[in-house]
């Protein structure tokens, strides 16, 4: 009878034991102690909503003046005034410089010397022509003298001609001696300084004019059907800050850059007031119109990793990892165009609050 009343007590231990566990904790479900949440705040969260978003085409490059001259001898010599400086501005038809005058008015003068003797003698073998002339037609002299006179005299007048022609020359050369600034502008660039030699076609200056400033930027292949002469150019400059200018398409190349699939367009800024400087970085877009688009989406929304797009849903308020095809993007509309994943009316995590745990439970931010 012993071992009965052993295993008669331990079971009624085991039973005291369960009925002693409170009952509250018999019925609350394991799973919940490990669920986890996600807090939204109600700017957190964005609805895909149908509409238009702007078809607009980035592009940047840098910007050079739409006229600029390169300034350049065209006589040699020692220069022997520099009238203007880097950043001064010009007028057109202003002297930069001199060169030295002494060696080409010397030239000119034995031109002119050398003309006016041929003049003289080319006088005087013409009046010889005449006189003989009447000779001929009288038969005092006979017809071969008169071809000789007449030989001489339109020889000389070649002569002469010919030493006139080096006059108008040396006289152009002693004209050239001033460099005159062909554009009006600011001198961008000053070759040369008083004293130093320079060479026919040296360098001396580089003027730019600032009135009117040329962006060339590359479109690809499939968008340059839609740009057009006159469309608007919005764009920002390096150095500029926030301030935005104004430009528009004012050509477009014939074909397209070599190597690439890509046709150049150029863009010219009006910049009356010289604020704009050649030489800098720009970058802006081309407005193209705007697009219907069945789903849109806010910018800060979309996430992408490993090559894949993909945004958080709300999905009967838990979060779940939504793949997209992503169209157009308006950034200065701060939309993108969903083509693919999701329709208007879907709710997304608007914001970029890191990474979310997939099936997490969406509830609302405690208001303060």
């Amino acid at each position: 009878m012993k071992p009965i009343r052993q295993w008669a007590a331990i079971g009624f231990c085991c039973f005291a034991a369960v009925a002693c566990q409170p009952k509250d904790a018999a019925k609350e479900p394991a799973t919940a102690v490990n669920e986890s949440f996600v807090e939204l705040a109600e700017s957190d969260v964005a609805m895909v909503r149908a509409g238009e978003i702007g078809q607009v085409l980035r592009a940047n490059g840098t910007l050079r003046a739409v006229q600029q001259s390169s300034v350049r001898a065209k006589v040699a010599g020692e220069i022997a005034e520099v009238t203007v400086r880097e950043g001064e501005r010009v007028t057109a038809g202003q002297v930069l410089a001199r060169i030295d005058r002494s060696e080409y008015i010397s030239r000119l003068g034995d031109r002119q010397a050398s003309f006016e003797a041929a003049r003289a003698q080319s006088a005087f073998a013409e009046s010889t022509r005449r006189k003989n002339e009447d000779l001929v037609n009288k038969k005092f002299i006979s017809p071969q003298a008169y071809d000789n006179a007449k030989s001489g005299a339109e020889i000389g007048a070649a002569q002469a001609q010919s030493l006139e022609a080096q006059v108008a020359l040396a006289q152009k050369a002693l004209d050239d001696t001033v460099v005159r600034a062909p554009i009006a502008g600011w001198v961008a660039e000053r070759a040369v300084q008083r004293g130093d030699k320079t060479a026919v076609d040296g360098k001396l200056f580089t003027i730019v004019d600032l009135g009117r400033l040329e962006l060339e930027a590359l479109v690809p292949a499939n968008e340059i059907a839609r740009v057009d002469v006159g469309q608007a150019f919005a764009l920002s400059v390096e150095g500029y800050g926030e301030r935005r200018f104004e430009g528009r398409v004012a050509r477009i190349g014939p074909q397209a850059a070599a190597g690439s699939r890509s046709v150049p367009i150029y863009i010219e800024i009006a910049n009356p007031d010289a604020a704009l400087k050649a030489g800098l970085f720009a970058e802006g877009t081309l407005s193209l119109g705007r697009h219907a688009a069945t789903a849109l989406a806010p910018i800060p929304a979309l996430r992408s990793e490993s090559g894949v797009s993909f945004v958080y849903a709300i999905d009967s308020e838990r979060i779940r990892r939504q793949p997209v095809e992503i169209g157009l993007v308006s950034e200065t509309e701060g939309t993108a165009e969903i083509v693919k994943g999701l329709a208007a009316g879907n709710r997304i995590v608007a914001a970029n609050l890191g990474v979310l745990k997939e099936g997490a439970r969406v509830r609302a931010a405690a208001k303060r």
